[in-house]
């Protein structure tokens, strides 16, 4: 300890004094200052445990800390802190801090870069700033001013991995200090070393953090295009979006009459979701409103509010009870990015921050755009697809029979259900027709292929054999009419059908089966059997084309049931066990015609048959 009351490292040497008679009788005392010494030792040793430690880590969160850790116990400093440009470099945002209590009415969490503060000097210029007492800081800095200052002395070196700053460190020190020559060396060469470390960890995050948004993205797209339902594609999306880019994520749609309709609201709590939906009820949005979703539909400008203060909750509040409530949502940050496809708005996207305390910046709008982008041209194509689906449905049904035959003793019924996939107008049909003596001619088929060319050759097929029967044609010599009639189109298109003919008083028929699926006919006692005679083949593929007729009967209080392949069908199933369970369907079915098919149709789902459907029934009075 010196006279003044510094301490100071020392290095002893201790030597026997003699007297003539070879006594040791003193000792000579030798104390050297070696502080100088010993604290370039041990400056020496902490940058080299520095460098170390940062060579090991792979994230900024990470390399603030062993930065903050070494230089705040090799100076002995009371606090530190390390602050890093926003990605707009128009902010400086704290990475990490020990030993502070920011208090009063700042945030120092985030503030400007060209604030007049020691830290935003130091990433301006790229110089350090020594400050060895608080009257010192105070005079220099007019920004700390109005803030308690605890501290009397403060270094702040500037991070720099290239030409320009990207943040900055700062040592803060109880009690007054000067800053040697070393001790500054030291904090520029920890500075430039932890600058490395965090330029190396911050591009590693950033293409982290693309790979990320790459995969979100690409799992939106696959997403979006996994449904032709628009409101089911949307909500989907916006539960993907929560976790990944946002707390809360929020979709509207524009109405065929101009008007706003919110179809998704997602977050990770279930009552947060029914607290929203609640509040949006009670405060509807206003169309008319400068800002938000009317006016980013309207614009087709996205809107980015980086920071939600007070100030902005108070401008939009209806009343005390909305601003409350709002409050209690603890909004952070959001954006609102809209839904374009082909130069029309849709609708728009709202991402939200909340709990995770995340800040938007124009990175996270570009991310939010092209994930609406994407999700625009997904609706509109589905919105297409709908428009155009329900057009070929029209259409494939305007070529089927308006209205079927009524007939004593004897119920016809049928039903077209179109594919799940595809909207392009397909070849089955059906037709019934009740001759003059009272006969009946019930016939199904199925023209290969699908869209225009299909459809008219079914255009042909179906008015042609009903021609054929008016006129008394038997099954037989009918459907081989039909067969010269398709080969002479300019290209013949394979055609399976099923015809038969029968008389409802004796209940005696006849039928071919040209490449079609057997009818089934259930019989009084409920036994289901097969109409598959064969030795008929698809019309319009044979040069030498022979048809083949069969006996049947249907006794009274029989179900015969008529149908295509797509009733059948499934993808990687043999075609004999879909007819085993249609079979089966047919055996506990309803015996009325109607109910017969209604009732089939709720049991075959929807979105298991890869083809069109046509079916027709016959059911005869017991």
């Amino acid at each position: 300890m010196t006279k003044d009351g510094r301490q100071v490292d020392v290095a002893l040497t201790i030597s026997p004094i003699q007297n003539e008679r070879g006594e040791i009788v003193l000792a000579s005392v030798i104390a050297r200052d070696v502080t100088a010494r010993h604290r370039s030792l041990q400056l020496a040793s902490r940058m080299q445990s520095l460098t170390t430690a940062l060579s090991r880590e792979a994230t900024p969160e990470r390399a603030v800390e062993v930065l903050l850790e070494h230089a705040v116990a090799a100076l002995g400093a009371d606090a530190g802190a390390v602050g890093l440009l926003t990605r707009s470099g128009e902010e400086i945002e704290l990475a990490g801090s020990v030993g502070y209590q920011f208090e009063g009415p700042r945030d120092w969490s985030r503030f400007p870069l060209d604030a007049d503060l020691p830290m935003s000097q130091a990433v301006r210029n790229g110089e350090a700033v020594w400050s060895t007492s608080a009257d010192d800081l105070r005079r220099r800095f007019s920004g700390i001013e109005a803030a308690p200052v605890r501290f009397s002395a403060l270094a702040v070196v500037p991070l720099s991995a290239g030409a320009r700053p990207f943040g900055a460190a700062s040592l803060s020190f109880v009690a007054p200090r000067e800053f040697d020559p070393e001790e500054q060396a030291f904090l520029l060469a920890v500075a430039q070393q932890a600058a490395y470390a965090l330029d190396r960890a911050r591009l590693f995050a950033a293409e982290q953090e693309l790979n990320e948004r790459l995969g979100f993205l690409a799992e939106a797209s696959q997403m979006l295009a996994g449904s032709l339902d628009p409101e089911t594609a949307l909500s989907r999306l916006a539960t993907l979006s929560v976790g990944r880019i946002a707390d809360w994520c929020g979709i509207e749609l524009l109405t065929e009459e101009g008007k706003l309709r919110n179809v998704a609201v997602a977050h990770s709590d279930p009552e947060r979701v029914r607290y929203a939906q609640e509040l949006r009820e009670r405060y509807p949005v206003d169309p008319d409103a400068e800002t938000g979703v009317p006016n980013v539909i309207r614009t087709g400008q996205p809107e980015l509010y980086s920071e939600v203060t007070d100030d902005l909750l108070v401008e939009v509040a209806e009343d005390e009870e909305h601003l409350e409530l709002m409050r209690e949502l603890g909004l952070v940050s959001f954006m609102v990015v809209p839904l374009v496809a082909r130069g029309r708005a849709l609708g728009a996207v709202t991402f939200v921050s909340s709990e995770s305390g995340r800040r938007y910046d124009e990175s996270d709008l570009e991310l939010a755009q092209d994930l609406a982008r994407r999700a625009a041209l997904s609706i509109d194509n589905a919105m297409l697809y709908r428009r155009e689906h329900e057009a070929a449905v029209t259409l494939q049904r305007a070529l089927l029979p308006q209205s079927l035959p009524e007939l004593e003793g004897v119920e016809f019924a049928a039903l077209y259900e179109p594919a799940a996939e595809g909207m392009e107008v397909g070849g089955d049909w059906y037709e019934v027709v009740v001759r003059d003596d009272g006969t009946v001619g019930a016939m199904i088929g199925d023209v290969a292929g699908r869209g225009i060319r299909a459809a008219a050759v079914m255009g042909r097929i179906r008015p042609a054999l009903r021609a054929y029967v008016l006129d008394g044609y038997g099954p037989a010599e009918a459907v081989e009419r039909v067969d010269r009639l398709v080969k002479e189109a300019e290209r013949s298109e394979m055609t399976t059908l099923f015809q038969l003919h029968f008389d409802p008083g004796s209940g005696a028929a006849e039928y071919v089966r040209a490449g079609h699926p057997p009818a089934l006919l259930r019989l009084p006692g409920g036994e289901v059997t097969e109409l598959a005679g064969a030795g008929t083949p698809p019309l319009g593929v044979f040069d030498d084309f022979q048809s083949h007729s069969h006996p049947a009967e249907l006794p009274p209080g029989s179900l015969l049931l008529l149908y295509t392949d797509g009733l059948i069908e499934r993808r990687g199933e043999d075609l004999d066990a879909g007819l085993a369970r249609l079979k089966g369907l047919l055996a506990r079915a309803p015996a009325g015609a109607e109910e017969c098919l209604q009732w089939l149709a709720s049991e075959v789902s929807a979105d298991e048959i890869p083809d069109d459907v046509a079916m027709l029934a016959v059911a005869t009075a017991g």
